[in-house]
Protein backbone atom coordinates (compact mmCIF):
# COMPACT_ATOMS: atom_id res chain seq x y z
CA UNK A 1 0.00 0.00 0.00
CA UNK A 2 2.96 2.31 0.28
CA UNK A 3 3.96 2.20 -3.02
CA UNK A 4 0.35 3.47 -4.11
CA UNK A 5 0.67 6.36 -1.41
CA UNK A 6 3.97 7.45 -2.87
CA UNK A 7 2.26 6.99 -6.02
CA UNK A 8 -0.65 8.71 -5.84
CA UNK A 9 0.60 11.32 -4.08
CA UNK A 10 3.21 12.36 -6.82
CA UNK A 11 0.85 12.16 -9.21
CA UNK A 12 -1.73 14.44 -7.84
CA UNK A 13 1.41 16.91 -6.86
CA UNK A 14 2.56 17.11 -10.82
CA UNK A 15 -1.11 17.82 -11.97
CA UNK A 16 -1.64 20.33 -9.62
CA UNK A 17 1.75 22.02 -10.35
CA UNK A 18 0.66 21.51 -14.48
CA UNK A 19 -2.18 23.15 -13.87
CA UNK A 20 -1.28 25.98 -11.54
CA UNK A 21 1.40 26.69 -14.03
CA UNK A 22 -1.00 26.34 -16.81
CA UNK A 23 -3.40 28.98 -15.27
CA UNK A 24 -0.31 30.89 -14.70
CA UNK A 25 0.89 31.15 -18.06
CA UNK A 26 -2.83 31.87 -19.56
CA UNK A 27 -3.02 34.70 -17.24
CA UNK A 28 0.06 36.31 -18.54
CA UNK A 29 -0.74 35.52 -22.22
CA UNK A 30 -4.25 36.81 -22.43
CA UNK A 31 -3.39 40.80 -21.89
CA UNK A 32 -6.07 41.80 -24.79
CA UNK A 33 -9.53 41.71 -24.95
CA UNK A 34 -11.30 38.13 -26.13
CA UNK A 35 -14.26 39.77 -26.80
CA UNK A 36 -15.92 38.01 -29.70
CA UNK A 37 -16.56 40.80 -31.24
CA UNK A 38 -12.88 42.03 -31.40
CA UNK A 39 -9.81 40.85 -32.95
CA UNK A 40 -6.49 41.92 -33.88
CA UNK A 41 -4.91 42.91 -36.87
CA UNK A 42 -0.91 42.82 -37.44
CA UNK A 43 1.45 42.90 -40.23
CA UNK A 44 4.16 40.61 -41.28
CA UNK A 45 7.36 41.78 -43.26
CA UNK A 46 8.63 39.85 -46.66
CA UNK A 47 11.80 40.76 -45.31
CA UNK A 48 12.75 42.34 -41.93
CA UNK A 49 15.33 44.68 -43.28
CA UNK A 50 12.42 46.53 -44.54
CA UNK A 51 11.06 46.86 -40.52
CA UNK A 52 10.13 50.29 -39.41
CA UNK A 53 9.35 51.97 -36.06
CA UNK A 54 6.51 50.20 -34.58
CA UNK A 55 4.78 53.66 -34.17
CA UNK A 56 5.20 53.61 -38.39
CA UNK A 57 3.20 50.62 -39.16
CA UNK A 58 -0.34 51.83 -38.99
CA UNK A 59 -0.64 55.40 -40.38
CA UNK A 60 -3.98 57.13 -39.89
CA UNK A 61 -4.83 56.56 -43.63
CA UNK A 62 -5.18 52.95 -42.84
CA UNK A 63 -7.74 53.70 -39.84
CA UNK A 64 -9.63 55.89 -42.18
CA UNK A 65 -9.97 52.75 -44.16
CA UNK A 66 -10.77 50.48 -42.19
CA UNK A 67 -13.53 52.51 -40.13
CA UNK A 68 -15.40 52.65 -43.97
CA UNK A 69 -15.76 49.23 -44.17
CA UNK A 70 -19.06 47.49 -43.69
CA UNK A 71 -19.74 45.74 -40.54
CA UNK A 72 -16.43 48.03 -38.84
CA UNK A 73 -17.83 48.94 -35.40
CA UNK A 74 -14.54 50.66 -33.89
CA UNK A 75 -10.79 49.89 -34.92
CA UNK A 76 -8.14 51.34 -32.38
CA UNK A 77 -4.48 50.83 -31.44
CA UNK A 78 -4.28 47.76 -29.27
CA UNK A 79 -3.62 48.73 -25.86
CA UNK A 80 -1.79 45.48 -24.08
CA UNK A 81 -2.58 45.37 -19.91
CA UNK A 82 1.42 44.80 -19.62
CA UNK A 83 3.84 46.63 -21.31
CA UNK A 84 6.42 45.18 -22.96
CA UNK A 85 9.86 45.76 -22.27
CA UNK A 86 11.28 45.22 -25.83
CA UNK A 87 10.19 47.54 -28.51
CA UNK A 88 10.82 48.03 -32.54
CA UNK A 89 12.33 51.69 -32.78
CA UNK A 90 13.47 54.31 -35.46
CA UNK A 91 17.03 55.82 -34.18
CA UNK A 92 18.74 58.48 -35.83
CA UNK A 93 22.93 57.90 -35.38
CA UNK A 94 25.45 59.88 -37.35
CA UNK A 95 22.41 61.00 -39.60
CA UNK A 96 21.46 57.62 -40.32
CA UNK A 97 17.73 56.66 -39.88
CA UNK A 98 18.13 52.46 -38.25
CA UNK A 99 15.25 51.11 -36.82
CA UNK A 100 16.47 48.69 -34.54
CA UNK A 101 15.01 46.67 -31.77
CA UNK A 102 15.49 48.29 -28.14
CA UNK A 103 14.76 47.07 -25.06
CA UNK A 104 13.77 49.51 -21.76
CA UNK A 105 15.54 47.69 -18.18
CA UNK A 106 16.14 48.57 -14.68
CA UNK A 107 20.00 47.89 -15.12
CA UNK A 108 21.59 45.86 -17.83
CA UNK A 109 23.52 42.69 -16.91
CA UNK A 110 24.94 41.71 -20.17
CA UNK A 111 28.75 41.38 -20.67
CA UNK A 112 30.46 44.60 -20.57
CA UNK A 113 32.94 45.31 -23.31
CA UNK A 114 33.97 48.98 -22.65
CA UNK A 115 32.45 52.03 -20.82
CA UNK A 116 29.99 50.95 -18.10
CA UNK A 117 26.53 49.70 -17.28
CA UNK A 118 22.91 51.15 -16.95
CA UNK A 119 22.72 51.07 -13.32
CA UNK A 120 19.51 51.71 -11.03
CA UNK A 121 20.90 56.22 -10.68
CA UNK A 122 20.26 56.56 -14.28
CA UNK A 123 16.56 55.74 -13.60
CA UNK A 124 16.27 57.48 -10.50
CA UNK A 125 17.47 60.60 -12.18
CA UNK A 126 15.98 59.81 -15.77
CA UNK A 127 19.37 60.16 -17.52
CA UNK A 128 19.27 60.18 -21.11
CA UNK A 129 21.74 57.19 -21.70
CA UNK A 130 21.65 54.26 -23.43
CA UNK A 131 23.99 50.92 -23.74
CA UNK A 132 24.50 49.52 -27.27
CA UNK A 133 25.67 45.93 -28.14
CA UNK A 134 28.94 45.32 -29.87
CA UNK A 135 27.24 44.44 -32.96
CA UNK A 136 25.76 47.86 -34.00
CA UNK A 137 29.00 49.67 -32.27
CA UNK A 138 31.19 47.86 -34.82
CA UNK A 139 28.66 48.50 -37.43
CA UNK A 140 28.22 52.15 -36.78
CA UNK A 141 31.43 53.09 -35.75
CA UNK A 142 33.81 50.49 -36.73
CA UNK A 143 35.38 50.06 -32.67
CA UNK A 144 33.02 49.48 -29.58
CA UNK A 145 35.47 51.77 -27.81
CA UNK A 146 35.01 54.83 -30.33
CA UNK A 147 31.12 54.46 -29.66
CA UNK A 148 31.66 55.81 -25.85
CA UNK A 149 30.57 59.44 -25.27
CA UNK A 150 28.65 59.85 -28.90
CA UNK A 151 25.16 60.31 -29.16
CA UNK A 152 22.05 59.19 -31.37
CA UNK A 153 18.15 60.77 -31.71
CA UNK A 154 15.14 58.60 -30.67
CA UNK A 155 11.70 60.44 -31.42
CA UNK A 156 13.81 64.39 -31.05
CA UNK A 157 15.29 62.99 -28.06
CA UNK A 158 19.17 63.25 -27.43
CA UNK A 159 20.93 60.08 -25.86
CA UNK A 160 24.18 59.43 -25.47
CA UNK A 161 26.18 56.08 -25.43
CA UNK A 162 28.03 55.18 -21.80
CA UNK A 163 28.61 51.69 -22.52
CA UNK A 164 28.57 48.76 -25.53
CA UNK A 165 27.94 45.10 -24.70
CA UNK A 166 28.58 41.80 -25.90
CA UNK A 167 25.71 40.60 -28.62
CA UNK A 168 26.02 36.49 -28.58
CA UNK A 169 28.83 35.25 -31.21
CA UNK A 170 29.42 39.10 -31.86
CA UNK A 171 28.52 38.50 -35.19
CA UNK A 172 26.13 40.47 -37.61
CA UNK A 173 23.74 37.46 -37.68
CA UNK A 174 22.68 38.49 -34.59
CA UNK A 175 21.31 42.07 -35.14
CA UNK A 176 18.05 40.53 -35.44
CA UNK A 177 17.82 38.33 -32.65
CA UNK A 178 18.74 40.57 -29.39
CA UNK A 179 18.43 43.83 -28.44
CA UNK A 180 20.35 46.11 -29.83
CA UNK A 181 19.61 49.14 -27.53
CA UNK A 182 19.32 49.39 -23.70
CA UNK A 183 17.52 52.46 -22.20
CA UNK A 184 16.96 53.23 -19.03
CA UNK A 185 13.51 52.05 -18.40
CA UNK A 186 11.83 54.82 -16.28
CA UNK A 187 13.78 57.51 -18.61
CA UNK A 188 12.29 56.03 -21.85
CA UNK A 189 8.71 56.08 -20.00
CA UNK A 190 9.50 59.61 -18.84
CA UNK A 191 10.33 60.82 -22.28
CA UNK A 192 7.91 58.73 -24.17
CA UNK A 193 5.07 58.60 -22.01
CA UNK A 194 2.42 59.80 -24.63
CA UNK A 195 3.96 57.00 -27.10
CA UNK A 196 2.32 53.88 -27.84
CA UNK A 197 2.65 51.01 -29.97
CA UNK A 198 1.34 51.06 -32.87
CA UNK A 199 2.28 48.01 -34.49
CA UNK A 200 -1.14 46.18 -34.00
CA UNK A 201 -5.01 47.02 -34.33
CA UNK A 202 -7.95 46.26 -32.55
CA UNK A 203 -10.79 45.69 -34.63
CA UNK A 204 -14.46 45.63 -33.41
CA UNK A 205 -17.22 44.65 -35.45
CA UNK A 206 -20.67 44.75 -35.22
CA UNK A 207 -22.75 42.91 -32.97
CA UNK A 208 -24.41 41.70 -36.13
CA UNK A 209 -22.15 41.47 -38.48
CA UNK A 210 -19.75 38.38 -39.46
CA UNK A 211 -16.75 38.49 -37.82
CA UNK A 212 -15.12 36.73 -40.09
CA UNK A 213 -16.15 38.21 -42.98
CA UNK A 214 -15.53 41.65 -41.93
CA UNK A 215 -12.67 40.44 -40.61
CA UNK A 216 -11.56 39.27 -44.15
CA UNK A 217 -12.44 42.23 -45.99
CA UNK A 218 -10.59 44.58 -44.21
CA UNK A 219 -7.16 42.72 -44.66
CA UNK A 220 -8.43 42.61 -48.30
CA UNK A 221 -8.62 46.41 -48.31
CA UNK A 222 -5.73 46.77 -46.48
CA UNK A 223 -3.39 44.28 -48.46
CA UNK A 224 -4.34 46.34 -51.69
CA UNK A 225 -4.71 49.86 -49.89
CA UNK A 226 -2.39 49.61 -47.04
CA UNK A 227 0.23 52.06 -46.41
CA UNK A 228 2.94 49.22 -45.86
CA UNK A 229 1.03 47.32 -48.97
CA UNK A 230 4.57 47.17 -51.00
CA UNK A 231 7.00 45.50 -48.01
CA UNK A 232 4.99 43.20 -46.25
CA UNK A 233 1.31 41.73 -45.54
CA UNK A 234 -1.74 41.96 -43.03
CA UNK A 235 -2.57 39.49 -41.33
CA UNK A 236 -5.39 38.75 -38.41
CA UNK A 237 -4.14 37.51 -34.65
CA UNK A 238 -6.32 35.51 -32.35
CA UNK A 239 -5.13 35.77 -28.86
CA UNK A 240 -7.72 33.13 -27.83
CA UNK A 241 -5.79 30.58 -30.50
CA UNK A 242 -2.82 31.29 -28.73
CA UNK A 243 -3.96 30.35 -25.15
CA UNK A 244 -5.59 27.64 -26.11
CA UNK A 245 -2.85 26.15 -27.87
CA UNK A 246 -0.60 26.92 -25.06
CA UNK A 247 -3.36 25.24 -22.69
CA UNK A 248 -3.43 21.86 -24.95
CA UNK A 249 1.01 21.81 -24.69
CA UNK A 250 1.12 22.35 -21.32
CA UNK A 251 -2.10 19.59 -20.81
CA UNK A 252 0.58 17.02 -22.95
CA UNK A 253 3.71 18.44 -21.08
CA UNK A 254 1.98 17.54 -17.48
CA UNK A 255 0.48 14.48 -18.84
CA UNK A 256 3.41 12.91 -20.16
CA UNK A 257 5.34 13.44 -16.81
CA UNK A 258 2.73 12.26 -14.75
CA UNK A 259 2.64 9.24 -17.12
CA UNK A 260 6.25 8.79 -16.07
CA UNK A 261 5.94 9.21 -12.29
CA UNK A 262 2.70 6.69 -12.73
CA UNK A 263 5.56 3.81 -14.08
CA UNK A 264 5.30 4.14 -9.79
CA UNK A 265 2.18 2.79 -9.71
CA UNK A 266 2.32 0.04 -11.93
CA UNK A 267 5.37 -1.26 -9.59
CA UNK A 268 2.95 -0.83 -6.68
CA UNK A 269 0.21 -2.60 -8.53
CA UNK A 270 2.41 -5.44 -8.61
CA UNK A 271 3.05 -5.39 -4.67
CA UNK A 272 -0.89 -6.01 -4.28
CA UNK A 273 -1.38 -8.76 -6.38
CA UNK A 274 1.37 -10.36 -4.67
CA UNK A 275 -0.17 -9.25 -1.55
CA UNK A 276 -3.42 -10.70 -2.87
CA UNK A 277 -1.63 -14.37 -3.40
CA UNK A 278 -0.32 -14.83 -0.35
CA UNK A 279 -3.77 -13.70 1.48
CA UNK A 280 -5.14 -16.00 -0.73
CA UNK A 281 -2.87 -18.50 0.59
CA UNK A 282 -3.11 -17.84 3.94
CA UNK A 283 -7.10 -18.52 3.53
CA UNK A 284 -7.27 -21.49 2.18
CA UNK A 285 -9.82 -22.65 5.19
CA UNK A 286 -11.62 -19.62 5.14
CA UNK A 287 -12.41 -19.84 1.61
CA UNK A 288 -13.04 -24.38 2.29
CA UNK A 289 -15.66 -23.19 4.94
CA UNK A 290 -17.29 -20.22 2.86
CA UNK A 291 -18.01 -22.84 -0.50
CA UNK A 292 -19.33 -25.56 2.06
CA UNK A 293 -21.51 -23.37 3.45
CA UNK A 294 -22.85 -22.26 -0.57
CA UNK A 295 -20.98 -19.70 -1.18
CA UNK A 296 -20.24 -19.75 -4.96
CA UNK A 297 -17.00 -19.24 -6.83
CA UNK A 298 -18.68 -15.69 -7.75
CA UNK A 299 -19.27 -14.55 -4.18
CA UNK A 300 -15.48 -15.81 -3.00
CA UNK A 301 -14.26 -13.49 -6.29
CA UNK A 302 -16.31 -10.41 -5.16
CA UNK A 303 -14.98 -11.01 -1.43
CA UNK A 304 -11.20 -10.73 -2.78
CA UNK A 305 -11.73 -8.20 -5.37
CA UNK A 306 -13.54 -5.82 -2.58
CA UNK A 307 -10.82 -6.49 -0.28
CA UNK A 308 -8.44 -5.32 -2.95
CA UNK A 309 -10.48 -1.96 -4.09
CA UNK A 310 -10.85 -1.80 -0.22
CA UNK A 311 -7.02 -1.87 0.09
CA UNK A 312 -6.10 1.06 -3.14
CA UNK A 313 -8.50 3.14 -2.09
CA UNK A 314 -7.57 3.58 1.39
CA UNK A 315 -4.07 3.99 -0.08
CA UNK A 316 -5.30 6.65 -3.00
CA UNK A 317 -7.30 8.52 -0.50
CA UNK A 318 -4.07 9.08 1.58
CA UNK A 319 -1.64 9.52 -1.15
CA UNK A 320 -4.38 12.25 -2.31
CA UNK A 321 -4.03 14.21 1.04
CA UNK A 322 -0.29 13.48 1.01
CA UNK A 323 -0.10 15.24 -2.87
CA UNK A 324 -2.75 18.06 -1.85
CA UNK A 325 -0.48 19.04 1.24
CA UNK A 326 2.67 18.86 -1.00
CA UNK A 327 0.59 21.12 -3.68
CA UNK A 328 0.22 23.33 -1.12
CA UNK A 329 3.25 23.72 0.64
CA UNK A 330 5.01 23.97 -3.39
CA UNK A 331 2.86 27.27 -3.70
CA UNK A 332 5.02 29.01 -0.97
CA UNK A 333 8.17 28.31 -3.04
CA UNK A 334 6.41 28.76 -6.66
CA UNK A 335 5.74 31.95 -8.60
CA UNK A 336 2.17 30.46 -8.62
CA UNK A 337 -0.87 29.56 -6.73
CA UNK A 338 -1.25 25.56 -6.57
CA UNK A 339 -4.56 23.91 -5.94
CA UNK A 340 -5.77 20.75 -6.52
CA UNK A 341 -9.63 20.53 -7.95
CA UNK A 342 -12.15 18.02 -8.55
CA UNK A 343 -10.16 16.53 -11.82
CA UNK A 344 -7.36 15.71 -9.15
CA UNK A 345 -9.71 13.94 -7.05
CA UNK A 346 -11.24 11.77 -9.78
CA UNK A 347 -8.00 10.96 -10.86
CA UNK A 348 -6.95 9.57 -7.72
CA UNK A 349 -10.08 7.94 -7.08
CA UNK A 350 -9.77 6.38 -10.62
CA UNK A 351 -6.11 5.21 -10.47
CA UNK A 352 -7.29 3.76 -7.20
CA UNK A 353 -10.26 1.84 -8.33
CA UNK A 354 -8.09 0.67 -11.97
CA UNK A 355 -4.98 -0.91 -9.95
CA UNK A 356 -7.63 -2.53 -7.17
CA UNK A 357 -9.91 -4.05 -10.24
CA UNK A 358 -6.85 -5.28 -12.47
CA UNK A 359 -4.01 -6.61 -9.75
CA UNK A 360 -6.87 -7.82 -7.56
CA UNK A 361 -8.76 -9.91 -10.11
CA UNK A 362 -6.08 -12.51 -11.00
CA UNK A 363 -5.68 -13.23 -6.94
CA UNK A 364 -9.43 -13.19 -6.87
CA UNK A 365 -10.15 -15.38 -9.81
CA UNK A 366 -7.44 -17.73 -8.45
CA UNK A 367 -9.38 -18.56 -5.03
CA UNK A 368 -12.53 -18.78 -6.38
CA UNK A 369 -11.59 -21.41 -8.69
CA UNK A 370 -9.96 -23.48 -5.94
CA UNK A 371 -11.29 -27.15 -5.51
CA UNK A 372 -13.38 -27.72 -2.69
CA UNK A 373 -12.31 -31.42 -2.10
CA UNK A 374 -8.43 -30.53 -2.66
CA UNK A 375 -8.69 -27.75 0.20
CA UNK A 376 -10.34 -30.14 2.68
CA UNK A 377 -8.06 -32.66 2.21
Amino acid sequence: MFGIIIGIASVITIVSIGNGFKRDMIDKISMTNTNENVSNITFNYYDVANAVSENEVFKKSDLDLIKNIKGVRNVDFYKPKQKMTERQVEINIRGKKLTKKVERVEKTSESLLVGRQIESKDNETLNKVAVISEVLAQKLFGDPEKAIGKGFELMNELFTVVGVVASGDGTLSMENQAPLVYFPIKSYDHYFKNIESQSILNLETDVEGNKADVTKEVLKQLNFNGSMRNVGEYETYNPKSDIDQMGSILDNLTLFISAVAGISLFIAGVGVMNMMYISVSERTKEIGIRRALGATEKDIRKQFLAEGLTLTLLGGLIGYLLGMILGLVSSMFLPFEVRPDLFTIGLAVGISVLIGVVFSYMPASAASKKDLIDIMK
